[in-house]
């Protein structure tokens, strides 16, 4: 291989890493979907359930699927980037 077509290569390894990261949120810590489940887990088995509101539940739920669907753009950014 040419010194170019190696570069290529891990350019492409390099922006693949990068979008693996994002899509398992391991640089964002105040975004990270797997904190927020945990949170959201702890919270409904530890707060009085009179306190609780479907309201509540629908917009944390609605914040959860809006990471999952950012991580699955990070997966298909990952694979195209790997496409040559």
């Amino acid at each position: 291989m040419t010194r170019e077509e190696i570069d290529n290569n891990l350019l492409t390894l390099k922006r693949t890493r990068s979008h693996i990261i994002n899509a398992l949120d391991g640089t964002n810590r105040d975004s990270n979907v797997i904190r927020d489940i945990d949170h959201l887990v702890e919270y409904l088995n530890e707060t009085d359930e009179r306190e609780i509101t479907q309201e509540y539940v629908n917009r944390k739920f609605r914040i959860i699927k809006g990471e999952i669907n950012c991580s699955l753009d990070c997966f298909n950014n990952a694979m195209r980037a790997l496409t040559k």
